[in-house]
This record gives structure tokens, C-alpha cells and sequence, in this order.
């Protein structure tokens, strides 16, 4: 059923990135613009993002056309099925959903970090990457764990301000994970 599941979310990945693609044309500021539009590029042609570049875009993602509550509704309705949310609300609800449960996921992070990974069983690591919008069913503990660590340095370090960072991320870490 996860299989089943994240065939279903994975459906919704490249209309996300084609959305934050086209999103990142209209920002003004050439060098972010630049950065954001090379970092989809890359997910694009199947390569995964590091860290570093995510946290150099952070800054488009917090009070420009890329917050949560400033994005076109096919792009919230997009991330919201990566969530496993129902897209069919309206666009208010929408919004106010999808940052919920992206704050949510930040606080469950948060509590993740102090508690430490090796305290996690096995399949309470493969749910937790699950949750984060990588299916872990066909991965190894380790990869989960390396996975989760690259997570949880971005989930940590971002605002509640960024929920939009960390929602894209969850679309950007994952799409080329298992390639």
C-alpha cells in the first residue's frame, strides 16, 4: 500500500517543480532568481539538491511569491497531495491546511533532533522519511538515516516563516532520492 500510496503523491512532484519553475521566472532579484532557477534545472534533469543550495534560495521562500500564501492555487494543490491533503478546497483552506501540516512536520524535527535518530527502530526511521515525502520501502536503514540527517540540517535551520521552503523540499530531497 505505501508503493501504491507514494505512486499517487510522485505524480504531483513534477508539476511542483515545473510550478516553482515558472514561480521563480517572475521573482525580481536576478541572482536568487538565478539560483532557484538552477536548482529546479538540476531536479529536473535528475539530479538530487544539496543542502547548501536549498538554504541559499531561503530567503525567496519566506515574504515573496513563493510563500505559501502567495502561491498560485494549482501550485498549493500540487503540494498539497504530496502531503496526501485533499486539493479540492478552497484555495484559503488550502493554504491554511498545507502550512498546518508543514509546521507540524517542523516541530516533529525539531523534537527528532533532540531525541536522536539512533533511538529510532527501524521502521519508525522508514515512517518518519515517509512522512518527509521519501518512500523509504525499498531503501536501507542506512540511506534512510543519511536521508533524514539531510532533512532534518534543512528542517532545523529554516523559519516558520519558510514553511514553503520545507513543503517544496519535501518534493526537491525526494523526486531523484531513489535513482
Amino acid at each position: 500500500f505505501l508503493d501504491a500510496y507514494d505512486s499517487i503523491r510522485r505524480d504531483s512532484y513534477p508539476d511542483v517543480v515545473q510550478s516553482l519553475a515558472l514561480a521563480a521566472r517572475s521573482l525580481p532579484e536576478a541572482q536568487p532568481r538565478e539560483l532557484l532557477q538552477q536548482l529546479c534545472a538540476q531536479v529536473q534533469g535528475g539530479a538530487r539538491p544539496h543542502l547548501a543550495q536549498l538554504l541559499a534560495v531561503r530567503s525567496l521562500f519566506s515574504g515573496s511569491l513563493l510563500a505559501l500564501n502567495t502561491l498560485q492555487v494549482d501550485h498549493v494543490r500540487a503540494l498539497s497531495q504530496v502531503l496526501f491533503l485533499t486539493p479540492h478546497l478552497p484555495a484559503f483552506f488550502l493554504r491554511h491546511r498545507l502550512r498546518s501540516h508543514v509546521l507540524e512536520i517542523r516541530h516533529l524535527d525539531r523534537a527528532l533532533l533532540r531525541l536522536g535518530l539512533g533511538q529510532l527502530s527501524e521502521e519508525e526511521l522508514r515512517a518518519a522519511c515517509y512522512l518527509r515525502g521519501l518512500n523509504s520501502t525499498h531503501l536501507g536503514r542506512a540511506e534512510c538515516r543519511a536521508w533524514l540527517e539531510q532533512w532534518l540540517g534543512l528542517s532545523c535551520e529554516l523559519q516558520a516563516s519558510e514553511a514553503s521552503l520545507l513543503a517544496h523540499s519535501m518534493v526537491l530531497l525526494s523526486l531523484n532520492y531513489s535513482r
